[in-house]
């Protein structure tokens, strides 16, 4: 990197990547960005756009000779830890999972078996129905 291009904070050319190349390309050529836009948006600068463009397959050629970010070996570290056991609640009734599948299914068999047990109730209805009121007799009212 040039020192015109440290100042500025723009990247070179040959650390775009494939992606990156072929965006510029893309965006230059059907003309709805500007080369200021673009070179502001991929961190290059608008002559570095124009090199792009015009030398676009040796650029395109050369990227796809570079091995990618994620061809690289990762570090060991995160090879190891990259699995990690579900977080389980420290509180658990149950050692397996097998033993608490059949207290769910024995908690459902009994809640079945309760309801089959409990006699249906006839249809409830909104209102209730008129207490009838007894009249006293008396021996005289009766004919």
């Amino acid at each position: 990197m040039n020192a015109a291009q440290a100042e500025t904070g723009h990247k070179r050319i040959e650390d775009l990547i494939l992606k990156e190349i072929d965006m510029i390309y893309s965006l230059a050529r059907v003309g709805e960005w500007t080369v200021r836009e673009i070179g502001r948006r991929y961190g290059i600068s608008e002559n570095d756009v124009r090199k792009v463009v015009d030398n676009y397959l040796r650029l395109r050629e050369k990227a796809l000779k570079r091995p990618s970010q994620d061809a690289l070996p990762k570090p060991l570290d995160l090879e190891l830890g990259a699995k990690k056991s579900r977080k389980r609640r420290c509180d658990a009734i149950f050692a397996t999972a097998k033993e608490r599948q059949a207290a769910y299914r024995a908690r459902l068999k009994e809640k079945r078996n309760a309801d089959m047990q409990m006699p249906s109730q006839g249809p409830v209805t909104g209102s209730r129905a008129p207490a009838e009121e007894e009249l006293s007799v008396t021996p005289g009212d009766i004919p």
